[in-house]
């Protein structure tokens, strides 16, 4: 009786022993592997020396290894690849660049000791290849074998900034070795790829709305919260009872995701228990970092049953949020009195001198010229005499005339050439303009995701390799704590962002739907450019910095813009694009300090077409984030101290004169004392 007891507790200790490990082992077979927000780290993993794959936690052998024989006659080259697995399931935002990746590839020849050999790395994201390439070399420290190791590379990416489930995910290892020994690949956690995922969801998950269409839509109640997402060419459709009303109201709210993959915000279809469709409604659109929020208003209405729909487009994802409203009359959220008369730049939001010690900058003008140039010729013409003092004529009288020359003449003339503005500089409206007239272009429906990331994301509209050249008029400069002075423009002060954007619009040759209302694609760049032109400007301010006090108010700015990693919504990319002057990292502090808190742009399509574009600046902006490597050029003359320069040209022609006239009246008193008794003198 006792060994049964016993065996059966044996049994009972090895099923218990049995399921711990399993549960320690249940992990690594069903987490998903996809690279994600929460975790973009995968790992080389080898279960045996010929099944290899990137797992989310180190799993498999720890090692992997084979002796080749080799020369350089006939080298040895030897491919692995690596799949992720499971694959990915999220729909996702790729990095511009990867984190870290470290390879830990250790070869030891027979005769020559440790090694590196030549080794080729592919990272396949999806449709998108980005390559590396490390050379071979002897380590001269046998007892150091450090791995290969990348850190904050560019993604190869050409705009396919999204990897959507089951798109491949895989890197391919190439490495060559042309002498005898052994290699070997250390993993177990020594061998791994960082990426940082900025954006990622799960489809399935947020298409809670399913199933629904124009022939099966859901019956629900009107006033009440409804999630879904529109996947691709959706038709998500609900029926609802609306009952007394004067005004119906639907409010969607829309979930920002990558500007690629956005869903058209067209008005929904609204169909009247009589089966026709409504008429237009009055529209309100307000768009932040984290929402676009439609807001529809009807009027009087007949009650019965109604069905609403939303439809999507493909290879578009975009999850909402909606709910329906029964109002009676009166001031709500769409009247146009809840918007300002006028939308104007905060000029000063990224200002940091003190007004208090402004120092106001004119413009010399041509009087001292004319001035000058008078002054040369009244004594030009006292110089014409006959005069036997060579030491007053070129001691005081020709260096005089050339420092009058030079600091009352040719200064002048050199600053006023220099404060013209060239043929291929903009002024501050015309790069405004510009900017406006490259987001109405890209804002177009089919126009490619590569082009509209690039374009949108660009900074002064500037993509990598073009040129800014900016001629800027300034009205004062203020000095900041660190000795700099930050420059004030009175066009920014001016700019009425509503009335630039409708300008545009209106360029555009805009047309209305049926029912008077904005088309989507001119709804699409109005909200587009309110965000972009403030940020941009906003930018723009921030840079205005100069080491030293200006002489006069003209600057000019000359950049080369190249590639940066972009900041904000993703949604809406900002500031993708540097002055080649300013380095990396100082143009990411720079960004991540002056981006502000919120940005709000809200567009009312009704009676009076409005538009309200409010921000909430960084309070974490300070003079060290502000980088000096940009070029401001203040218009000068020949060089400094001109004027002093003239002025003392100018007493040494009056002592000259003064000099040759007093020598003239001595000479003429003794002539007539010598001859006074002559008759040549009466």
């Amino acid at each position: 009786m006792g060994s049964v007891e016993d065996g059966s507790a044996r049994r009972c200790a090895i099923c218990l022993i049995g399921l711990f490990f399993g549960l320690l082992l249940a992990p690594s077979t069903v987490v998903s592997a996809s690279l994600n927000t929460e975790d973009g780290s995968v790992f080389l993993s080898c279960v045996a020396d010929d099944d290899c794959l990137l797992s989310p936690t180190p799993i498999g052998e720890e090692i992997i290894s084979d002796s080749v024989f080799a020369s350089p006659a006939q080298p040895k080259i030897i491919t692995l690849e690596f799949d992720m697995d499971p694959g990915q399931t999220e729909l996702a935002l790729l990095p511009d660049v990867m984190a870290r990746m470290e390879i830990d590839l250790r070869f030891t020849g027979d005769v020559t000791g440790a090694a590196r050999p030549s080794l080729d790395l592919s990272l396949i994201l999806g449709q998108t290849v980005t390559d590396w390439a490390f050379d071979a070399e002897l380590l001269p420290d046998q007892g150091v074998n450090e791995p290969f190791v990348l850190i904050d590379e560019p993604l190869n990416l050409n705009g396919q900034r999204l990897l959507w489930p089951e798109d491949p995910v895989r890197l391919r290892m190439t490495f060559e070795l042309d002498r005898p020994g052994t290699w070997e690949l250390h993993m177990r956690g020594n061998s791994f790829i960082e990426l940082e995922i900025e954006w990622s969801e799960d489809i399935n998950s947020r298409n809670s709305d399913e199933p629904s269409g124009d022939l099966e839509p859901r019956s629900t109640e009107f006033e009440t919260t409804h999630e879904g997402a529109l996947v691709e060419n959706d038709r998500d459709c609900w029926d609802f009872e609306v009952e007394q009303h004067e005004i119906l109201s639907i409010l969607v709210r829309w979930e920002a995701v990558p500007i690629e993959i956005e869903q058209p915000h067209g008005v929904p279809d609204l169909y009247m228990p009589n089966g026709r469709e409504a008429p237009a409604p009055e529209v309100v659109v307000s768009e932040d970092d984290s929402y676009t929020r439609m807001t529809y208003r009807w009027r009087a209405l007949s009650l019965g049953e109604y069905t609403m729909c939303l439809g999507g487009e493909a290879e578009k994802f975009q999850p909402y949020t909606w709910t329906g409203q029964l109002a009676f009359e009166g001031l709500g959220p769409l009247d146009p009195s809840g918007f300002s008369g006028a939308s104007y730049y905060p000029v000063g939001a990224a200002s940091l001198g003190d007004e208090n010690g402004a120092v106001l900058l004119e413009s010399s003008g041509y009087g001292f010229l004319i001035f000058s140039v008078c002054m040369l010729l009244l004594f030009g013409v006292d110089a014409l005499r006959n005069s036997t003092s060579v030491h007053l004529r070129f001691g005081l009288f020709a260096p005089g005339v050339v420092l009058l020359l030079l600091g009352g003449v040719f200064h002048p003339l050199w600053a006023g050439a220099d404060e013209v503005q060239l043929e291929s500089e903009y002024t501050l409206d015309e790069l405004v303009e510009m900017r406006l007239q490259q987001l109405w272009d890209v804002s177009f429906p089919g126009v490619p995701d590569q082009v509209l990331v690039t374009q949108t994301g660009a900074t002064w509209g500037m993509i990598a390799g073009q040129r800014l050249q900016l001629r800027l008029v300034v009205e004062e400069v203020r000095p900041m704590d660190d000795g700099r002075w930050q420059l004030v423009v009175p066009e920014l002060e001016a700019l009425r962002l509503d009335e630039a954007i409708f300008g545009q619009v209106a360029r555009g040759g805009v047309q209305t739907t049926d029912e008077g209302l904005l088309e989507e694609q001119t709804v699409r760049f109005i909200l587009l450019a309110g965000r972009s032109l403030l940020l941009d400007l906003l930018m723009l301010e921030g840079l205005l910095v100069v080491d030293e006090q200006p002489t006069s108010p003209i600057f000019h700015l000359d950049v080369e813009m190249v590639d940066a990693p972009a900041t904000g919504s993703i949604s809406v990319p900002a500031w993708g694009t540097r002055p080649a002057s300013i380095s990396a990292s100082d143009w990411v502090l720079l960004q991540s300090s002056l981006f502000p808190d919120q940005i709000s742009v809200t567009l009312c399509d009704c009676d009076l077409d409005l538009l309200d574009v409010r921000f909430i600046a960084s309070d974490g902006f300070d003079d060290k984030d502000v980088p000096a490597g940009l070029t401001l050029r203040n218009a000068s003359g020949l060089f400094n101290g001109a004027t002093p320069v003239a002025m003392i040209g100018l007493l040494m022609l009056v002592v000259s004169s003064r000099s040759e006239y007093s020598r003239r009246k001595k000479a003429k008193l003794l002539a007539q004392e010598m001859f006074q008794h002559s008759n040549k003198w009466e």
